[in-house]
């Protein structure tokens, strides 16, 4: 029997002595930080500044899922690197519930059966891909999401949490460890106390952690798992070992006997995966990957076994898979997530594939009570089913992983990248249509899903891709053609690295030179170069690599071989040149070695700085922008088990070197650094947990996480003015114009406001919403000028911004007070989708407002109908210079701003101040409609009300009878100048009262004069002049009643000695 232990093994003291190590430096680091120069520029001036997620909502891998029993509504997700998720309408909409955890990596969640409000999460992915990140322990939720507690801390994987069916305080937890070391934290836990408290209740060794438990459904007090000894390096993967296993316990966990022969192979074991059937309680499914592995199957309880399934699908990439899920309500049926959905029906004596809405599944949940509502975790995302698998629902999440992102030279310009499981990606910045950002508005662009993606900078529609094996695309947006132009396209699938001619890595890098976009890299273990689009390649330099042949072998085993690329080792891992200088080439190993040349390649020089760690992997070179001689280097060691931060800086070419990491968590290691592209010095840099940014070249850091999840970030890119931001997990995002990240100082954050500088507004011109699925659409950029201001503090009234032309008169006036709505909540007509609010919200900090370049809307008779719906501002401004003024308490603050036209648009400069003429002609006449309804309203009210007053009057019936009169001839004109009996918009449309009058044909004439660039049409003058004349004439008619009847009116009142009509605003 192995009994349950809290001792740590000997084995393990020299990772303890690493940790206490790092701890005792973040300690210092602390201390450190707190006593920092005052000029050091916190987080805080920051705050307001939002990044946004553009997607693609393309899914992206899941680990496991969980529903509960008996509500058809709810399920949770836990995402391999995104997060959890959750959905409580049945998986039509989701959202994430674990952002302000510091973890993104989650390997597994379970409801408690007896309380669906406690929701148990164990960190760290247990499907141990090369890009897999770290756990950090359990944490415990009691309120369905809403809030958690990390109830225990702890390194590395937990790829399964199972919870007592009766009791929710009782959870075990399958615990792998760090899939990078040793480490005494492995095995089964478990605890008793809602995680108060936790006990190490099997373990086996340092080296061997746990890849699945389960409860027996009839009795608690027994217990399956499975242990499963297993490492990743950089160079190799190793499924199984003497310490994998299959165990049980009858006690509730306290003891355990390891369950060997009776059936089960002999052997060395690699992952087990076990569960227990719920509608036969003695009939036990287990999974094990061994030489003679498969489908084992015990009827008694697990006292004998017999292998009833030899099936190669249920045993291939067992590393990544051996999952199974039971039907609770027939035990013959079992699902089995592989790289297709597998299942049997007969007790596993056949298995065949079957629909499962994705690929590469890795977890099903089945609702005990309804087998028919079925629940699927896969590299695809979440499926969900509610016929038992006939029919799947996929919805659509925002949890891709990028490996890596660039930007193209397109106005707006797109982002690209390589997406895990999916493939390339090429999607807009800003989609230019309404709706914002579809997952239909991305595309492949030929590659795959694990290569860098890079677009010809002279021509953007030829995008260079790669792929695993040294596969590398060149894509033609004109034809959707991409040819493969490998340099040596041999399939090396199965193979070590040793057996390969070239040596490339599963991300091999692509790198497009700065000074000639003809010139292409491409990297192996040697560095090669086209001119010619990829009909030829030449070598220009040797093995830049350590060349370490016993890194470069057969990896996977002992059991079950796993050669994609990702394991492949002494290989180019990063590749730069100098944007300064031609000819001045950086190259970075994953073994370690950091490589430039200065002739182009004739000759290289090893330029490794002192102080790297040996064998870890060259993450990301950037050469800079400013001085040829000056590059930063990014070492990743996580997979060596040492995730400190390693950053390097050279303005030497390399002969001296500078740590960057002053400031920096020294747990949390690095993914990419890149170079501002207007501010020397201005560094923004990627982590595992977000994005950090420094204004003094890396002599000191702020967090630049903002609104970001926590989520590793793994590639970033400096788009002019906006930084984009690629995730392993959530998708992209884009930090919309970096003026005031560029530009703040303490001088600025400590002003009591500041305006920064506007970049220029382009008149972008917007299509419609594309049809098509719209269901996780991201967000497009803030249409028109994005202005940014900082207060000191929360200002005591109403913050206005007004854009003035360039002879000062007032084009726009935006606020931070809510105006109140055209249509009242209860009409029939208000949207219900689109939220009033404030034109911008004002607080301390930094705070963000848009002008959509347009003017002012025309006013609006209050009340009144038309039949294209609400008012609209316009028309957008021309191109031109304006200005802001910001007033805040009284104080102005002022900034220029310059508007550009949209680069598509063929209409000139003038031809568009000519449309911008046009339609601030109807505007006015618009806004002479509403002062006449205000005139005759204030006639008509003041009259009706004295009326009512004198009706019993007999001296007044001349003067009742001479305001009756007066009253009709008002209305007349009202009823010809607009439709003031509409009660909701189709009322106009419906012909009600005479259909369209003056107001809706001149709106109608407005809104479609401000829709193009151009100017007006002979149509739409000829509209106009023929409304202008109408107009003027019921003017006219009104201004003959005021000055005629109205008068006299008056003078009668006078001698009556009643209170006269006083005319409204004259």
């Amino acid at each position: 029997m192995i009994r349950s232990r809290n001792a740590v093994p000997k084995e393990t003291e020299m990772t303890i002595r690493r940790r206490l190590l790092t701890t005792l430096t973040v300690f210092l680091i602390s201390i450190s930080a707190f006593a920092a120069d005052e000029t050091t520029i916190d987080e805080d001036p920051l705050r307001g500044l939002e990044y946004r997620l553009i997607g693609p909502a393309a899914g992206g891998r899941v680990s496991r899922v969980a529903g509960v029993v008996g509500d058809p509504l709810t399920a949770y997700a836990a995402t391999a690197a995104g997060g959890v998720w959750k959905t409580v309408n049945g998986g039509t909409k989701w959202k994430p519930i674990f952002d302000k955890q510091p973890i993104s990596s989650i390997g597994s969640i379970a409801v408690a059966p007896s309380d669906p409000n406690v929701v148990w999460v164990g960190s760290g992915e247990a499907n141990i891909r090369g890009n897999v990140g770290e756990g950090n322990g359990i944490y415990r939720s009691t309120d369905a999401g809403e809030t958690w507690t990390h109830v225990w801390k702890t390194e590395g994987q937990i790829g399964t949490m199972a919870v007592h069916p009766d009791d929710p305080d009782v959870a075990f937890a399958a615990v792998l460890g760090s899939p990078f070391g040793p480490g005494p934290d492995r095995g089964i836990y478990r605890t008793t106390d809602g995680g108060e408290t936790w006990q190490q209740v099997l373990y086996k060794d340092a080296d061997t952690g746990a890849s699945d438990v389960c409860f027996h459904p009839a009795n608690p007090r027994i217990l399956f798992a499975g242990l499963w000894q297993t490492r990743r390096t950089p160079w190799g993967m190793t499924s199984g070992g003497l310490g994998s296993g299959l165990y049980l316990s009858r006690d509730s966990g306290d003891t355990w006997k390891q369950l060997e022969g009776k059936g089960l192979p002999d052997g060395i074991w690699g992952r087990v995966g076990v569960r227990v059937a719920p509608a036969e309680p003695d009939r036990v499914y287990a999974l094990i990957e061994a030489e003679e592995g498969g489908l084992f199957r015990s009827d008694d309880g697990g006292k004998k076994w017999k292998r009833i399934s030899d099936s190669q699908g249920l045993r291939q990439r067992a590393w990544y898979y051996t999952t199974l899920t039971i039907d609770p309500l027939n035990a013959d049926v079992v699902w089995f997530p592989q790289v297709a959905m597998l299942k049997t029906i007969d007790g596993g004596r056949t298995v065949r594939s079957v629909k499962g809405g994705g690929w590469d599944y890795h977890d099903v949940w089945i609702d005990p009570t309804d087998n028919q509502r079925v629940i699927v975790a896969s590299d695809a995302g979440v499926s969900l089913s509610r016929d038992g698998g006939e029919t799947w629902y996929w919805p659509a999440l925002p949890i891709s992983q990028f490996y890596h992102l660039s930007v193209d030279t397109n106005e707006p310009y797109r982002v690209l990248g390589s997406l895990q499981d999916y493939g390339t990606v090429s999607g807009p910045s800003n989609s230019l249509h309404g709706g914002g950002i579809f997952v239909s508005d991305w595309h492949p662009v030929g590659g795959g899903e694990a290569g860098h993606v890079i677009a010809d900078p002279s021509d953007p529609e030829i995008v260079w891709a790669g792929e695993y094996l040294g596969y590398i695309s060149r894509f033609d947006g004109r034809t959707g053609q991409a040819p493969h132009v490998g340099i040596y396209p041999d399939n090396g699938s199965g193979h070590g690295a040793e057996d390969l001619r070239y040596r490339f890595q599963w991300t091999a890098p692509i790198a497009i030179s700065p000074h000639d976009p003809k010139v292409v890299y491409h990297a192996a273990n040697v560095l090669f170069r086209t001119e010619d689009g990829g009909q030829s390649w030449r070598a220009i330099s040797p093995d830049l690599t350590r060349d370490d042949k016993t890194k470069q072998g057969w990896a996977g085993g002992p059991i079950t071989g796993d050669n994609t690329g990702v394991e492949f080792y002494g290989t180019i891992f990063a590749v730069a040149e100098s944007p300064v200088e031609p000819g001045i080439i950086w190259a970075g190993s994953d073994d370690g070695l950091v490589h430039v040349t200065r002739d182009d390649g004739t000759t290289w020089n090893d330029v490794t700085p002192h102080g790297s760690p040996r064998w870890c992997t060259v993450s990301i070179i950037e050469a800079s922008r400013w001085n040829a001689g000056t590059a930063y280097v990014v070492f990743d060691a996580h997979r060596l088990d040492d995730e400190t931060p390693y950053l390097f800086k050279t303005h030497d070419f390399g002969s001296s070197w500078a740590k960057l990491t002053k400031g920096l968590d020294p747990e949390v290691y690095l993914h990419v650094i890149r170079e501002d592209t207007r501010k020397p010095g201005m560094l923004d840099l990627g982590t595992e947990r977000g994005v950090m940014v420094s204004r003094d070249d890396g002599a000191s850091w702020q967090s630049l996480r903002l609104n970001m999840p926590t989520v590793a970030v793994v590639d970033l890119a400096v788009a002019e003015d906006d930084l984009v931001v690629g995730t392993l997990g959530r998708s992209a995002w884009i930090l919309d114009d970096l003026t005031p990240v560029r530009e703040m100082t303490p001088e600025i954050a400590a002003a009591a406001q500041h305006l920064f500088a506007p970049r220029p507004a382009v008149r972008w011109r917007y299509a419609g919403e594309p049809y098509g699925r719209a269901a996780g659409a991201a967000e497009n950029p803030p249409k028109g000028a994005n202005i940014s201001f900082i207060l000191s503090e929360d200002p005591k009234g109403e913050v206005t911004i007004e854009v003035l032309d360039a002879n000062h008169k007032l084009v726009r006036s935006l606020s931070s007070v809510v105006t109140p709505a055209y249509s009242p909540e209860d009409h029939p007509d208000r949207d219900p989708k689109k939220e009033h609010k404030a034109d911008f919200k004002a607080k301390a900090g930094i705070n963000r407002a848009s002008w959509d370049l347009e003017y002012e809307e025309p006013p609006w008779p209050p009340g009144a109908r038309f039949d294209t719906g609400e008012p609209k501002p316009g028309p957008s401004a021309a191109p031109g210079e304006y200005s802001l003024r910001l007033t805040v308490d009284g104080r102005s603050t002022t900034q220029s701003l310059v508007v550009e036209a949209d680069p598509r648009s063929s209409a000139s400069l003038s031809e568009i101040e000519a449309q911008v003429a046009f339609a601030l002609e109807i505007r006015e006449q618009l806004a002479r409609i509403t002062d006449m309804v205000e005139i005759i309203r204030g006639i008509r009210s003041q009259l009706e009300d004295r009326n009512q007053r004198l009706a019993d009057d007999p001296d007044a019936t001349e003067l009742v009878a001479a305001g009756e009169e007066l009253i009709a001839g008002v209305t007349a004109v009202e009823e010809a100048i607009h439709n003031p009996h509409a009660e909701v918009d189709y009322d106009v449309l419906g012909g009600r009262h005479g259909g369209a009058k003056l107001w809706s044909r001149l709106s109608w004439l407005f809104n479609g004069a401000r829709q193009h660039d151009g100017p007006p049409t002979q149509g739409m003058i000829e509209v106009a002049e023929e409304l202008s004349t109408e107009l003027a004439a019921q003017e006219s008619v009104l201004d003959g009643m005021l000055s005629g009847n109205l008068a006299q009116l008056n003078a009668l009142a006078e001698d009556r000695g009643v209170p006269y009509v006083v005319t409204p605003g004259r």
